[in-house]
């Protein structure tokens, strides 16, 4: 006996797969979320996924469907701040540039106050882990890029070394007295940025660039 033809398994209707996406980016997000508050409060090495998970309220094979290391999940919660930090530092073109300087300066330290042991452990032990370490530094090759654009020099790879390094090195000397701020609780946000633009304008005329120090520094 022939078996009747079967009707064609009908397509998820378009409003059922975006709920379904919905509910996928929902969950990931809220992971993200549980992560950023696990990995402020204790050191990288101290975590197993299996402690994650139930601290997180999900099964542990839930966990590594979404992230299949614990270094992968650790990546994409310091991924996801990134994001939301370059878009609270990105420079203000309707201001001067020493103006826009000071305001993207002062975004950023307000984003570290808001989460200073998670700022703390990313620069100290959680950094020796490779992929993480790759992702700072992807971080600060891509500000170096940004501050020298904004500076003028919108080729990276055509910007003279020396004024490369003086950013550079301006980037690494601001994560190391962030954490000594931190420390000691002052100076304030705003005499802190001050002194930042100061800085990073006495970097550049140190390489040689005394037109962008006069810029960021309001002199021209």
């Amino acid at each position: 006996m022939t078996s009747p033809d079967l009707p064609p398994v009908a397509e998820p209707a378009a409003e059922t797969r975006a709920y379904r996406r919905l509910a996928v980016d929902e969950r990931r997000r809220r992971l993200l979320e549980a992560g950023t508050e696990l990995f402020a409060e204790h050191d990288y090495g101290e975590l197993s996924m299996a402690q994650i998970a139930k601290a997180a309220g999900v099964s542990k094979p839930l966990l590594y469907h979404y992230f299949p290391t614990k270094r992968d999940y650790f990546v994409a919660t310091l991924a996801d701040a990134a994001d939301d930090l370059a878009e609270r530092v990105r420079p203000r073109l309707d201001l001067p540039m020493h103006e826009a300087a000071h305001h993207s300066l002062s975004a950023y330290l307000a984003w570290i106050d808001e989460r200073p042991k998670q700022f703390q452990r990313l620069l100290t032990a959680a950094a020796g882990e490779p992929g993480i370490r790759e992702l700072i530094d992807n971080i600060r090759r891509a500000t170096v890029a940004l501050i020298l654009g904004t500076l003028g020099h919108p080729d990276l790879e055509r910007t003279d070394p020396a004024l490369r390094a003086a950013v550079l090195g301006w980037l690494l000397f601001v994560d190391g007295a962030m954490l000594v701020r931190l420390e000691l609780g002052a100076p304030s946000r705003e005499a802190f940025a001050d002194q930042l633009v100061a800085t990073l304008a006495g970097a550049l005329r140190a390489a040689g660039d005394d037109a962008a120090a006069a810029r960021l520094l309001g002199e021209a």
